[in-house]
């Protein structure tokens, strides 16, 4: 039986009452066994660990349900920090809807309040020493540290919570982590996370520094990477709590980056961030766009409502308008309040207005730019189409998240990922979004298309490239300084 659930208006401060009556909402097993094992780790006077559950799996709903019990109702004060606007509005909604008696009954009311750089946010200066829950951005709090000073004062145990944890490593996380460290003699911090392996081994090196506790066989430990509670991905597919993905691919036949220079390498390698007149030639491309447009209206019934990763503002302004052309209902958010390239000034309610008309089924197709990869919460989202390349793991498993929603929480029972696939004659390793899935051959259907795609990914140039480096008449010394793992790019190669 599904959950369903209600949205309401989040402020940015306030004073919470406790609700009377039942929560309607019922933890599925693994979101318990996450509670049952925070309540173990618990027992620490102090701790720093990670829960790791894929998207879509309730990990903010977990974790606010617990601190609700474990920290409001004890008195003791709560710091959430995140780095997008959206994630700091998702978890102050989750504090309020679930605020009931039957969870704290020790308080009459708690003090939140949301700080962050956006026009409905409170700022640092705003904060006051009595507010409970703080859920602020880290870049705000970053700049002005000192702003906590009074907050944490005196304080002798705190709730120190990084939301998608896999950014903890970043130098303004580490920052922010270090300052309460140094101020709160007994400081308990909690990861939320679906992917903290994905990352580099220098950041996994960090992440092991930063979150250090953990339960093994039911007994607490110390070291690497600590985690408290980890659940995967297809085990939350075989209990229907998350989708079983369908994967497509469609070649564009356009090629990109011939002319790549070496600035242009590394930014997308080191930042996955296309070169701008590369973005540029994709968002303008009338074929590639052509291509996604007529895929979608195709098997428009299949594939229902869709959420649609663009290139930039440019790409989501054009696909919008083909969309709509073609008699499909379409819009677009975007992260930039105003976009430098275009002109285009979009406020944070234009890009809320479009969420809940996509939510309320008035849009089939919702376009986004850099927004909709992390926390927001559309179940109804059957398909995902991945207009944009990524060499990042994390990102493309948060875009492919947004339609893996399950039948067990108001969502499909399979959901299409569509990936447009360019050629590039750079040696780029794009992150193909099965190999999330890898060793999960439930998702292997072995039919010759498919493997045919899975080899026609693996670009001409790689061989040719790996060719020279097994010729011994190739001078290779400068390419050995190089790690192993960075010369050869990931996919599956046949010698003979």
């Amino acid at each position: 039986m599904g959950n369903t659930v209600d949205y309401i208006e989040v402020k940015s401060y306030g004073d919470i009452l406790p609700k009377k009556g039942t929560n309607s909402r019922t933890p599925y097993e693994h979101q318990k066994m996450a509670m049952q094992a925070l309540d173990k780790m618990n027992q620490e006077t102090a701790f720093s660990t990670l829960v790791v559950i894929p998207t879509g799996g309730g990990k903010t709903y977990t974790a606010s349900m617990w601190l609700l019990k474990n920290a409001i109702d004890k008195k003791k004060k709560i710091l959430w920090i995140a780095h997008r606007q959206m994630l700091l509005d998702q978890a102050a909604e989750s504090f309020q809807k679930f605020a009931y008696t039957e969870v704290i009954p020790h308080v009459s009311s708690f003090c939140f309040r949301i700080v962050s750089g956006a026009s409905t946010h409170d700022r640092t200066i705003d904060i006051r020493p009595d507010d409970n829950l703080l859920i602020v951005s880290k870049d705000s709090l970053g700049r002005n540290m000192d702003r906590l000073e009074k907050w944490i004062h005196g304080e002798k145990e705190l709730f120190l919570i990084v939301d998608e944890a896999h950014h903890a490593t970043a130098k303004t996380y580490r920052k922010i982590i270090d300052y309460v460290k140094s101020q709160v003699p007994n400081l308990k911090m909690i990861g939320l996370t679906a992917t903290p392996f994905r990352t580099s081994e220098n950041e996994q090196g960090l992440l092991a520094k930063i979150f250090t506790d953990g339960i093994k066989n039911g007994q607490t430990v110390h070291g690497d990477v600590g985690i408290t509670y980890q659940i995967g991905l297809k085990e939350l597919i075989k209990r229907q709590i998350l989708s079983k993905p369908i994967f497509e691919s469609y070649y564009t036949d356009e090629e990109y980056g011939a002319s790549m220079g070496a600035d242009a390498w590394n930014s997308i390698q080191n930042f996955d961030a296309l070169p701008d007149e590369i973005a540029s030639q994709m968002a303008d491309s009338a074929a590639r766009n052509q291509l996604i447009v007529e895929t979608y209206k195709n098997k428009c019934h299949e594939y229902g409502q869709t959420i649609l990763f663009a290139v930039n503002v440019v790409h989501a302004i054009q696909l919008t308008a083909l969309f709509r052309k073609a008699g499909i209902k379409a819009d677009y958010i975007v992260s930039a309040i105003r976009d430098s390239i275009t002109g285009v000034t979009i406020s944070r309610e234009d890009n809320q207005r479009n969420i809940e008309a996509y939510r309320n089924g008035e849009l089939q197709v919702l376009i986004n730019v850099n927004i909709l990869t992390e926390g927001i919460d559309l179940p109804q989202t059957k398909t995902v189409f991945l207009a944009r390349p990524t060499v990042s793991s994390i990102l493309m498993t948060q875009m492919v998240g947004r339609a893996l929603r399950g039948p067990e929480a108001g969502g499909t029972a399979s959901a299409y990922i569509v990936s447009f696939v360019d050629h590039w004659n750079e040696h780029i390793a794009w992150v193909n979004p099965e190999s999330l899935f890898d060793g999960n051959n439930d998702f292997r259907d072995n039919d010759p298309e498919r493997i045919k795609r899975e080899l026609r990914m693996i670009a001409i140039s790689k061989i040719e490239e790996f060719a020279s480096i097994l010729d011994d008449s190739v001078d290779t010394s400068a390419l050995e300084k190089v790690p192993f793992e960075q010369r050869i790019p990931v996919g599956m190669y046949a010698f003979t």
